[in-house]
């Protein structure tokens, strides 16, 4: 029996997916570096610091850690500043739906993301009340494809994992959710070949309160 449902946030419920490209496409070029598609998508899903080892490995040297941390810090503040930007209409299609009919239902809710800038996000829309617990990656020291972030939001849930739900886009986000033994469905169109948003899917497209009511959701892939 599904008793809650694991959301990750960044391009399943709000388009801030776009934010981190854009923030990390300017990153890069600020390094001499092209992110390419390919490249990005090795980045997507994990924690801040290690998206920026694998972005790194592109440049032309070496970077200390202290250079590091301050790469860090600017991908942050390019990050806030066009999530500042986000409202209400960067909500997902299906997304405010699906969250609310879930509630409706009695299930459990929550976000498993590997960004740090998750909590401030749903903060910012106004929609952090409607999730029973949130795990962002500051709250683990490992991000996807680890388990821990889906582990984490289900003993927090208080629900076994057995009865947990994850709604995932990320190739790392599936494997975190494998690992973690969590039943998920995936939603695929995750990027291009330029690493932008291409969503050929979104919870719109799939009626996740009713494969909740009738426990049928194996994985799938959309």
């Amino acid at each position: 029996m599904i008793q809650a449902v694991i959301f990750n946030l960044d391009g399943v419920l709000v388009s801030s997916d776009e934010c981190h490209y854009k923030a990390w496409k300017q990153l890069a070029h600020e390094q001499g570096i092209v992110l390419t598609g390919e490249l990005y998508r090795q980045m997507v899903g994990k924690k801040r610091m290690d998206s920026l080892r694998i972005l790194l490995k592109k440049a032309e040297r070496n970077y200390s850690p202290a250079e590091m941390w301050v790469l860090s810090a600017r991908k942050t503040d390019l990050f806030n500043d066009l999530a500042g930007r986000l409202n209400k209409s960067s909500l997902l299609p299906g997304a405010m739906d699906t969250l609310n009919r879930l509630k409706e239902m009695g299930v459990k809710i929550a976000v498993g993301s590997s960004s740090e800038n998750a909590g401030g996000i749903l903060r910012h829309l106004g929609i952090r009340k409607l999730f029973d617990t949130v795990v962002d990656g500051g709250d683990i020291e490992n991000g996807k494809p680890d388990p821990e972030v889906f582990l984490l939001a289900a003993r927090k849930l208080m629900t076994p994992t057995s009865n947990c739900l994850v709604i995932e886009n990320t190739p790392a986000g599936i494997e975190a959710a494998r690992q973690a033994g969590i039943r998920c469905i995936a939603l695929g169109g995750a990027d291009s070949e330029s690493g932008e948003s291409e969503r050929d899917f979104s919870l719109a497209d799939l009626d996740l309160p009713e494969i909740v009511k009738a426990d049928n959701a194996e994985q799938i892939m959309l």
